[in-house]
Parts: structure tokens; C-alpha cells; sequence
């Protein structure tokens, strides 16, 4: 091991110089600093002590002090002009930096109830010889340090998936050929990388590639592994401190590779997710650089970063949900399927689970923020069925999930005592903690397969730091009751760290009640072009005619949906089966398990218009007599979709062949989501679509007022809708 003295020398050649250069790099830094806390801070614990490893400038770590006075920060960087310059700059109670080696076993064991470590390891094994034996004893040091239900959260870069050996294709008609980094061209500075580039899989040498002549005019072309063209790209618009930045290795680990570290430690692992920052995709990747495999074919662009969340748990107790096997169902227990014929002849089918769904969002004010009750590491194993569907945006969860407290009701039990007996056996909260009962919200989780109606309610309970959940179902654990400060869940949800629909648009419902702004949209900015003309205000748009247009069809189903019984095992960190326990789910035969949402916008001088369908489900039509029903257009999405980037090329051929309408933008709005995780492994993907007023108008398309639409979402029962309408509105800046 390097002694302590050749480690801070070898950090020392990050040193920048005196403290202008420090503000320019930290400033720059800091420009994604919101992103770092959103994806955090929804897991971390809103009391208790929080380590941050490498703080830096210590501006990430005021905040996450600022958010909470509760927990206690303790930010912690081997630099100690970093050190001095963040204590210096930021000072609160509850914060305070020290100078160690995050390598090191700063903290004592079992005494922090929260790690993080943003973009940070890889200078573990940079500044160490490359050495992963270093990473390994840093982080069983970091886990070493946790208590039991303490979080580790690690956002860094990732040896990417794909094709051993790639073309990259890069402009020599931007620069120079020769001379100083600021003016090479991108071609140019590739060479300057290959050239003077250390790593881990070339430590002594240049990096091995090919050049090529390039078929794109003005480019050269090279050949080389994914993961050095990876690691240029990362780095090539950091010429400001060049020769710094190449001296760190990037990327060390891949997703499995994190996802195994994380299990043998014995920590569940609640968020595993590469992460394709929107800003950096437009201003860095589009049109800078051309990526193939060695076919010619385009590849998807690397993840710009990756983000693990894991919680660590006892000895012995499960750490992962997985499917063994599958089958397809012939004879349910607990799901059954319905046929229902539409008076055209079309035949369609439902799903459908005994009782009532009942959604709880327990919630209480303290020190000015808004706290709710969720259950937090809850299993739902389903969210792992169908592996071999393609998973889009490449996120991996173990199973347990953090969600509202739901349950299915007891055949005739009235709302007041369902809800009374649910906040006791799956929150262990009395009668007597319940202060205020809203007004029940019903929508419709998955109108297009799942006959499921919730009915959510707003509770307002007396302040508590949360509590350890009844243990209830086949698995040894049901998680724990935790409580989470609210606009800190739905700024996870932008960016894709929390994956509940249901949570995310009762935490809305909940913050439009007691006039809370839910803060800043921190998603993907969308820019959005005003145009004249426009559409027609459609006042049908949310109230569609009453039809009576399906009957039950007897002579059986259509074969789009597929009943299916999954074998799971729920495992330990030694890979120990705990339990072994059959689930029956949906998906459909033939598409895969992933769905795009997406909600047209214009924009004119009057404000921003959405495009509602109007459409005709049968379980509409079950649960309130009428099958027409306001929905955001939706789709499920073909396997021959594998990455998300082919998703608005899809969007954009529908919406001309169905609606009419043509696309100008496409804008991911936030991370994708389970609507309802108990019966299917539905996974959405919302999107926001501007479109052309001209052809708008003449669209089948329902046109409103966004903030009009905002103002009524009572009337709305799809939730695909309210999940996109609240998103967009948010961004829009149109919620306030």
C-alpha cells in the first residue's frame, strides 16, 4: 500500500493553483450541482450524520446541510487548501470539513447514516497506481463506517456496454493540427490524448488505435476499444486543465462490476442507473463526434454518468429480487384476464387483481418543509421480471422500491377504517397520530391492460422520524417507514432516482393543496419556439362524451396479454436463497415491457397548449359507466427498440401517422417510472413533444391551456397524464 505521505503527493497533482483558479474550476463544478443533490438527497435520511467523501469546494455539502438542520454534514477532502477554502466559504451548525484520505477509515464504525461519493473513487484509483485493490479497501472502509440502514450513494463515471472495439469519428476542420490544447482541432486533440493518456489497461504506452479515413466530410476516423473512446469523449471539451485531467482515470467499474462491489458488502442496492446528462447529450455529443461499431452501425451515446444508491442491511438479510424462471399462466390464483369486445368488432383485454387499491400518503410540516411517509426498500420483485426485454435506459434495481403505502382493501371495509387499519399494520401509526383526511384522488395506473382504479388519500399525521415496518408478506423484510422531505423526492423523480408514479403525483397533489412551490424543474430544459396561428381550445378536451361501447366477450382473449407466473429469490450478500416466492404479472406477448407517453406542446403568444386523445378503454367503462376517457397519446414499445435514443424518432412517425401532426423537438421529461410495480413490470417513458401549430390545428388532437389543464387535474383520471401534465407544467415554470 502507498505510504500516506506518497498518497498526498500524488493528490497534490490535482493542486490548480491560488484561489482564482479554484473558483474557476469549482464554479464550473458546481453547474451540475443540483442534479448531484437531487439524485441524493431523496435517499439519504433527513437526521443523523452524512459523510461526504471528497467535498471539494464544499458546495454540495452546504446544500445537503442546508436542506436538512437535522443532519449533520461532514464534508471530507485530502486537499487542505480545499478544506480551508470550504470552510472558510460555507458555515453552518450541523457542517464542517476535515482533511483526511477518503481511502482511509476516517469515521469509526457503524457511525454515519449516510456516504456519498460524487465523481470522487476514480481518483482513488488514479492517484493510487490505478489500483482497484485501493478502491476495493476504500470502499469496504466506507461501508465499514455505516450503520445498519445507513445509505451509500457513489455518482461517477462507467466502463460502458457495447462492442469490444468501435469507430469514432472526429472533425479535423474545427481546429488546428498543431500548437496549444485551446485552439487543436477535436481530431487533433484526440492525438495529443492517444499520445500522453495513462490508464489502467495502458499504463506504460500510447493508447493502441487505428486511423482511418473517415466517410463523414472533414472527419478522420478511428478505431479503437469503446472504453478509450470513451474516455476522450468524457474529457475532450476540458481543455482549460488539460494536462490535469489526464491524469485521471475516468472510468474503472462497470454496472455489474458496481453492482457486485455493492452486494458482497451486503447492501441493497435501491438505484443502479448510467446517466445521460440532457445538457452535455446537446452541447457535447450531438454533432461533435460520430460513435459506430465496426459494421458502421451507430451506437447510443455513453452515459455521461452513473449513479448507485445502496442501503446497507444485517447480516443475513436480503439484498436482491430475482426472477429464477417463468411461465406462462394457464390457471391464475390471483390475476385474472377479461375480454371485452368493442361495438367495432375489436377485442379487448383486461387484467384484473381482487379488492379495491388504496394509496396512503401519510404527511406533516416540521421547521417550515413538508415531510411524507413512504415505504422505503419495499420488495417488489415484479420490477425485475422479463430480463430478457430490453431495458432502455440501461437502470437496474434490486426490487425493493420506495413507494406510498398501498394496499388492497377488504370487500365492503369502509375508506375510514381501511385506512385506519393500513396506517397500523404497515406503518405502525395509531389512530390517534391522524390529524386531517383528504378528499380521495381516483385515477386509472395502466388504462390500456390493467383493470385498477386507486383511490389515494392525503393523511395528515402527527410528526415522527419514521418507523420500522411490520414485517408482512413471504420475504423476510418489508423495509422500513421512512420520511422524506417532498420537493426532494420529486427532484429525484426529474432525473430519473425515484421510479413510483404514484408517489411522485400524490407528493404533487399534496404540495398544490398547502400552496407549496415545489421548487425548480432540474430535468431536461426545454425551449420550446413561439409560433403563431395556433390550436382551437376544445372545452370537451377533459369531458368526452359518455359512450357505452363494450360488452364482455365470452369466446375468449385476443393474445396481446400474457399472464405469466415468476419464480423469485430473494438472495443474501452471500447468494444465499432466503426465500423463494411466485408472483403473477402482465406484459404483452409480443411488445416489450417498456411504454412511451408523450404530451404534444405548442407554444403561441397566448401560452403554452397541450394535445389530449380521447380514447376508449374498457376499464373506464367499468369503474364509471362511460368508456371515453382523456389520456396523453401512448404506445408500448416494440423489442426492437434497445436504447432510448431510438424512442422520439418512434414518437414522431405516430404522431404523424395517427394525429396528424408534425414534430419540431423532442425532450425526455424526466425519469421513467412503474405505475403499477404489484401487477406488471411496465416501465414508462414520458416525453414532451413540440409540434407544429399549423398542422395542430387541423389535428384529431384535444387541445387545452396548459395551465388550465394544471388548474383542473382533478378531472383527470389517466395517470400517465397527470405524471407528464405536472412534469411539463413544472418545467415550464407554469406551477409557480
Amino acid at each position: 500500500m502507498a505510504s500516506r505521505k506518497s498518497t498526498v503527493e500524488a493528490y497534490a497533482a490535482q493542486h490548480r493553483g491560488d484561489a482564482d483558479h479554484y473558483a474557476t474550476y469549482f464554479a464550473g463544478m458546481d453547474a451540475s450541482m443540483q442534479q448531484k443533490v437531487a439524485l441524493t438527497t431523496a435517499h439519504f435520511p433527513t437526521r443523523g450524520r452524512v459523510a461526504d467523501m471528497g467535498s471539494g469546494s464544499g458546495r454540495g455539502t452546504h446544500d445537503l446541510a442546508c436542506l436538512y438542520r437535522g443532519l449533520e454534514l461532514v464534508g471530507v477532502d485530502i486537499n487542505p487548501v480545499s478544506v480551508d477554502m470550504a470552510a472558510a466559504s460555507y458555515q453552518r451548525p450541523n457542517l464542517r470539513f476535515v482533511v483526511g484520505d477518503i481511502a482511509d477509515p476516517v469515521f469509526p464504525p457503524e457511525s454515519l447514516d449516510g456516504v456519498l461519493d460524487s465523481s470522487v473513487l476514480h481518483h482513488v484509483t488514479s492517484f493510487n497506481g490505478f489500483s482497484l485493490a485501493r478502491l476495493e479497501e476504500c470502499l469496504d472502509n466506507h461501508v465499514r463506517a455505516l450503520r445498519t440502514g445507513g445509505v451509500i450513494i457513489i455518482r461517477d463515471f462507467l466502463v460502458p456496454e457495447g462492442p469490444e472495439e468501435v469507430f469514432l469519428d472526429l472533425p479535423e476542420t474545427d481546429g488546428a493540427a498543431e500548437g496549444p490544447v485551446s485552439g487543436l482541432s477535436t481530431a487533433a486533440l484526440f492525438e495529443r490524448f492517444a499520445r500522453d493518456f495513462r490508464c489502467s489497461v495502458n499504463r506504460d504506452g500510447p493508447v493502441p488505435h487505428t486511423r482511418l479515413a473517415s466517410p463523414h466530410a472533414g472527419h478522420v476516423r478511428y478505431r479503437l476499444t469503446l472504453r478509450a473512446a470513451n474516455e476522450f469523449i468524457l474529457r475532450k471539451d476540458y481543455r482549460t486543465d488539460w494536462d490535469v485531467e489526464l491524469l485521471e482515470e475516468y472510468s474503472y467499474f462497470s454496472q455489474s462490476q458496481f453492482e457486485s462491489a455493492f452486494r458482497r458488502r451486503g447492501l441493497r442496492i435501491l438505484s443502479s442507473m448510467p446517466i445521460r446528462n440532457p445538457w452535455i447529450i446537446a452541447n457535447r455529443y450531438e454533432g461533435r463526434f460520430h460513435l459506430s461499431d465496426l459494421e458502421g452501425r451507430p451506437l447510443p451515446f455513453p452515459a455521461t454518468n452513473y449513479l448507485i444508491v445502496g442501503e446497507k442491511v444485517p447480516p443475513g438479510a436480503g439484498v436482491e429480487l430475482r426472477e429464477e424462471r417463468r411461465e406462462s399462466l394457464t390457471t391464475p390464483h390471483f390475476l385474472s384476464l377479461r375480454a371485452w369486445r368493442h361495438d367495432s368488432g375489436h377485442v379487448l383485454e383486461l387484467v384484473e387483481r381482487p379488492g379495491r387499491t388504496l394509496d396512503l400518503l401519510p404527511w406533516f410540516r416540521q421547521d417550515g418543509q413538508v415531510f411524507v411517509l413512504a415505504k422505503k426498500g419495499f420488495p417488489r420483485p415484479i420490477v425485475n421480471a422479463c430480463a430478457d426485454h430490453p431495458n432502455l435506459g440501461g437502470a437496474a434495481l434490486s426490487g425493493y422500491v420506495t413507494e406510498p403505502l398501498a394496499a388492497i382493501t377488504h370487500a365492503g371495509e369502509a375508506p375510514d377504517k381501511a385506512i385506519a387499519r393500513i396506517l397500523h399494520e404497515r406503518a405502525g401509526l395509531s389512530a390517534d397520530s391522524i390529524r386531517s383526511l383528504s378528499e380521495p384522488a381516483r385515477y386509472f395506473t395502466s388504462p390500456g391492460g390493467v383493470s385498477e382504479r386507486v383511490a389515494a388519500y392525503l393523511v395528515e399525521v402527527a410528526p415522527t422520524a419514521g418507523l420500522p415496518a411490520p414485517d408482512y408478506g413471504p420475504f423476510t423484510s418489508a423495509g422500513s417507514v421512512r420520511e422524506l422531505d417532498a420537493r426532494q423526492v420529486l427532484r429525484a423523480c426529474h432525473v430519473g432516482g425515484m421510479v413510483d408514479a404514484r408517489l411522485e403525483i400524490n407528493i404533487h397533489r399534496l404540495l398544490r393543496h398547502l400552496g407549496t412551490s415545489p421548487g425548480p424543474w432540474i430535468g431536461a430544459t426545454l425551449q420550446l419556439t413561439e409560433q403563431t396561428g395556433g390550436p382551437r381550445w376544445a372545452q370537451d378536451a377533459l369531458t368526452p362524451e359518455r359512450r357505452v361501447t363494450f360488452t364482455p366477450h365470452e369466446e375468449g382473449a385476443s393474445g396481446y396479454l400474457d399472464l405469466r407466473t415468476g419464480t423469485f429469490s430473494e438472495r443474501d450478500a452471500e447468494g444465499r436463497v432466503l426465500a423463494s416466492v411466485p408472483r403473477e404479472y402482465l406484459v404483452p406477448r409480443e411488445a416489450s415491457r417498456n411504454t412511451t407517453v408523450a404530451l404534444p406542446v405548442v407554444r403561441t403568444r397566448e401560452g403554452f397548449w397541450v394535445g389530449l386523445e380521447h380514447r376508449e378503454l374498457p376499464v373506464v367503462q367499468h369503474f364509471t359507466g362511460s368508456a371515453h376517457f382523456a389520456v396523453t397519446p401512448a404506445w408500448r414499445l416494440p423489442r426492437t427498440l434497445t436504447h432510448l435514443g431510438q424512442v422520439p424518432a418512434f414518437i414522431t412517425e405516430r404522431l404523424r401517422e395517427e394525429f396528424s401532426v408534425t414534430v419540431r423537438d423532442v425532450w425526455e421529461l424526466g425519469g421513467s417510472y412503474h405505475a403499477t410495480p404489484g401487477v406488471t413490470p411496465e416501465l414508462v417513458w414520458p416525453f414532451a413533444v413540440e409540434v407544429e401549430a399549423d398542422a395542430a390545428c387541423d389535428s384529431r388532437l384535444r387541445w387545452m391551456p396548459l395551465e388550465v389543464l394544471i388548474g383542473q387535474l382533478d378531472e383527470v383520471q389517466d395517470a400517465h397524464l397527470l405524471v407528464v401534465a405536472w412534469r411539463l407544467a413544472h418545467a415550464l415554470g407554469v406551477l409557480g
